[in-house]
């Protein structure tokens, strides 16, 4: 993380943790002891002055009964304009589909994600079966590939965009010779750009 980004986001880190610690009517002593740290240390961390480790950022929502991912969904929410610069962003592939993670939106009244997907001939992407949350949303840049939504096969090309309910079963199959690329976007996220093993 960069330096002035860091610089934005300690500060909130801190901040939340304190309003949370206040709303729990505890002083820092108390969360501080059970944390395991000390006083200082807690109190350099709700002013933003310090960032806390990883192990001491658990510990102190442990005591505060924060769900971290919560914490970072707040943190995330709060900042108005992000950058993801090329090169920069995560990939994943699996057996010859690739997404790119363009962009995401954590917002708790606008969660999305955008990302690049490729399709190589032949491939597929893994078959939802029982469908998922949300809904997704696709611009086909180039190439063509049929789209199977609960049965019924769409088939799309270079210029197509499409929308479809996320619950219906899924899959997109490149039955052509050439890469098949849309800029695809689901809402609320679901791409597992980590790689264990859950994709759209």
């Amino acid at each position: 993380m960069n330096t002035a980004l860091l610089n934005k986001v300690v500060p909130r880190i801190g901040r939340i943790l304190r309003i949370y610690r206040e709303k729990t009517r505890k002083n820092q002593g108390d969360i501080a002891e059970k944390a395991g740290i000390s006083v200082s240390m807690l109190s350099q961390i709700e002013r933003g002055i310090v960032s806390p480790s990883i192990d001491t950022l658990m510990a102190v929502c442990g005591v505060l009964d924060i769900d971290p991912s919560e914490l970072f969904k707040k943190i995330a929410s709060d900042t108005p304009v992000r950058l993801h610069r090329r090169g920069e962003r995560l990939q994943n592939e699996i057996d010859g589909v690739r997404y790119e993670q363009l962009m995401t939106s954590m917002h708790p009244s606008y969660q999305a994600e955008l990302f690049l997907l490729e399709v190589e001939p032949g491939k597929s992407t893994t078959f939802r079966g029982g469908g998922h949350e949300g809904v997704e949303m696709g611009y086909v840049a180039a190439g063509e590939a049929m789209l199977t939504i609960d049965s019924v096969e769409y088939p799309i090309g270079e210029g197509d965009s499409v929308y479809f309910n996320a619950h219906l079963p899924h899959q997109l199959s490149n039955r052509g010779s050439r890469t098949f690329r849309a800029i695809w976007s689901i809402s609320p996220p679901h791409v597992d750009f980590l790689g264990t093993g859950e994709t759209a």
